[in-house]
This record gives structure tokens, sequence and C-alpha cells, in this order.
């Protein structure tokens, strides 16, 4: 189920929520983009802090 507005419902669920003084804490998952692909997932709680949660990463190897 891509892109059908998961999170988006989770977001304004919780804002009505918290509008008619409901308490909600949590977090949900956030894809992290950089120039248009997507390279990986940001953790975000309902108060609002951000940190990575997981990046691709490029791997070299070097041969001698």
């Amino acid at each position: 189920m891509l892109g059908v507005g998961k999170t988006t419902l989770v977001r304004k669920t919780c804002s009505a929520l918290e509008n008619v003084h409901i308490s909600v804490q949590g977090f949900y998952t956030q894809e992290h983009r950089e120039n248009r692909v997507r390279i990986g997932f940001n953790i975000v709680t309902l108060s609002g802090d951000e940190q990575p949660l997981a990046r691709l990463a490029l791997v070299f190897t070097v041969s001698v």
C-alpha cells in the first residue's frame, strides 16, 4: 500500500484528538528523500522530534 496516505491519516487523526484535548503519544516513520529519490526513513515522535531511522549506504570495496 504505497502512497495511499497512511502517514497523513495518522498525523491528521492525532491532530484532531489533540484539538479536543485528548493526549496522544507515539511515533511514525516518514520517508527521507534527496533529489526525489528515497534514501531512507526518519522516525518522528508526535511531539515533533525527528531522527534518522534508516539510510541507504554506499559500500565501496577496494582491491589491491
